[in-house]
């Protein structure tokens, strides 16, 4: 296999800043950089397929009823999740009982949002609008006209999505600076709609453009299990915002593993759905091809819910309208996995991760097969090729977004900068390439799945979260290696727009250990019954973090 592993020295501080500025002056440099990082790599190579930028396979186009934006699946309470954390159970059983009300709770969570500031999990917070929901969803449940399972339970939002009165910043200090946005996006709008309560804008790295949420603008959020390490990114703020047990829910968006990575380096589910499952409207098209918004969750209850809730086609989103319905199909079939077969990629994983996942998956392929469940090894034949085309993909369309708003980089972090001119050496025929290379990888899945498996398993990413040095907070970081094993699995899914899952694997060294499986487009329901399934596997260390909040027995 060819060397697909970017190098580049890893910066802080005012190194950062030199080589920034150094980029941005001196194209050879630049040019060495982009080299060194893969950006030219298909460069001299042929391919024949059709660049394909839609990421759903052709097989797999639908026509939606545009009337059907969304469905009503209430869960089983017999079949309730098993976890230490909080659920949308918790609040929604204090509810009917009376124990408390949404308004009670909401004044706790104001005032834990207000202590735990200097985590850095959200950036801003509307008290007002909080406890004006939280007013509404009490006196429903006074009246016994509840909206449902997730009515009075709060929900943050990435800062990617527009929420009525916010600026969406998109992890800057000047994108959309003075401009509220009138409307919610639709996703914030289905979230309403169940009586979710929403009025916390979760941080994120800048434009989304990395994997650890390091943020001089906003604050660095704090891993709650051990405080100077990443909570991931680029939805790191939604990853601790739930790890706390703040919100049993949050809202990320995965252009690169950015659901993922946070769900993994954090201990919690985190579903990146099929391109186009999920309203894109109202959202910052940052990564238009590749990007997808869905749930990071405490438990596997919270994120099928929320999900029936926020998928669904939508008029004001056109790639939505090429889904099927939207169904949770087996979800509660947990003790049979009879007729189920699971691809494993040795060769992809067996050498770059660290050791404590291929355990992991050993561990979790046993029990797998204990329920019925066939494992089949098998390849992809151009896994190689995954990341030079997500990296060239991702680089294109950021660096797009980020140039139309504003004429100077010099308003961006050092990271943004640099990244935006090595961006700029790139061809329209290196993105065209990509693109065909996409077509490639979408075919060899359809084979696969229409063949031999039904899942692939594999590590969600290479390395568990590490620690942020502190010479990071002032400029923030540039580590290519960190970067490259965060990413190293989760670019497959975006690239071809099939589903995925991280479900948390027990803790090694106090860290969480997250694993991933992928679907076939439009089959987030057997995703969903898989993680379902790992949550109650014996033999993972399921715990909360030491400072987790709770918020709702303390009412």
């Amino acid at each position: 296999m060819p060397n697909t592993k970017p190098t580049a020295p890893e910066l802080y501080g005012w190194p950062l800043l030199a080589v920034t500025h150094a980029l941005e002056w001196i194209p050879m440099v630049t040019d060495k950089v982009a080299r060194d990082a893969l950006l030219f790599s298909l460069r001299g190579r042929a391919f024949s397929e059709m660049p394909n930028t839609l990421a759903i396979h052709s097989k797999y186009l639908c026509n939606s009823d545009i009337s059907a934006t969304s469905i009503n699946i209430a869960l089983d309470e017999s079949q309730r999740s098993i976890s230490p954390f909080l659920s949308f159970w918790d609040y929604h059983d204090a509810y009917r009982s009376h124990k408390t009300t949404p308004f009670e709770v909401a004044k706790l969570l104001i005032a834990k949002l207000k202590e735990t500031n200097q985590s850095h999990w959200i950036r801003n917070f509307d008290e007002d609008s909080i406890l004006t929901q939280a007013k509404e969803s009490t006196d429903r449940y006074n009246r016994g006209e509840s909206l449902g399972q997730l009515d009075g339970v709060f929900v943050s939002i990435k800062e990617e999505m527009s929420i009525k009165g916010f600026e969406t910043k998109c992890g800057t200090n000047f994108i959309h600076d003075g401009e509220p946005a009138e409307e919610d996006s639709t996703v914030v709008k289905r979230l309403r709609a169940a009586g979710a309560i929403v009025g916390c804008q979760a941080v994120m790295n800048e434009l989304g453009w990395d994997t650890f949420s390091v943020n001089p603008f906003t604050g660095t959020p704090k891993n709650p299990y051990i405080s100077n390490h990443s909570c991931g990114g680029s939805s790191g703020g939604s990853g601790g915002s739930v790890a706390s047990g703040l919100f049993p829910i949050s809202i990320g968006a995965d252009g690169g593993g950015s659901i993922r990575i946070p769900s993994s380096f954090c201990g919690v589910y985190g579903l990146k759905p099929t391109c186009g499952r999920v309203s894109a409207h109202g959202g910052e098209p940052v990564d238009p091809t590749l990007g997808v918004f869905g749930p990071l969750a405490a438990t596997a209850d919270d994120l099928a819910l929320t999900y029936t809730i926020i998928a669904g086609p939508d008029p004001n989103d056109p790639l939505s309208l090429h889904q099927p319905p939207v169904s949770l199909k087996d979800y509660d079939l947990t003790e049979t996995l009879a007729g189920v077969r699971i691809g494993i990629l040795p060769d992809w994983h067996s050498d770059n991760s660290d050791e404590i996942f291929n355990e992991r998956i050993e561990q979790v392929k046993a029990h797998l097969k204990q329920l019925g469940a066939t494992i089949v090894t098998t390849s992809l034949p151009d896994i190689d090729l995954v990341g030079v085309a997500h990296s060239i993909t991702i680089c294109s369309e950021m660096s797009s977004y980020a140039s139309s708003h504003t004429d100077t980089t010099s308003r961006f972090l050092p990271h943004t900068r640099l990244m935006m001119s090595v961006s700029k050496r790139l061809q329209g025929s290196d993105y065209v390439k990509a693109q065909q290379i996409r077509t490639r990888l979408m075919d060899q899945l359809h084979e696969l799945f229409s063949g031999p498996m039904d899942l692939i398993l594999t590590p969600t990413t290479g390395s568990q979260s590490p620690a942020i040095p502190p010479q990071a907070a002032a400029y923030g970081m540039s580590h290519a290696t960190w970067t490259f094993r965060a990413m190293q699995y989760v670019t497959l899914a975006n690239l071809t727009g099939i589903p995925a899952l991280n479900v948390p694997a027990g803790f090694h060294n106090g860290l969480p250990v997250g694993l991933q499986f992928m679907a076939s487009w439009w089959n987030e329901a057997l995703l969903l019954r898989i993680a379902k399934i790992i949550e109650r596997m014996p033999g993972l260390e399921k715990k909360t973090a030491d400072s987790y909040i709770d918020c709702l027995t303390t009412a």
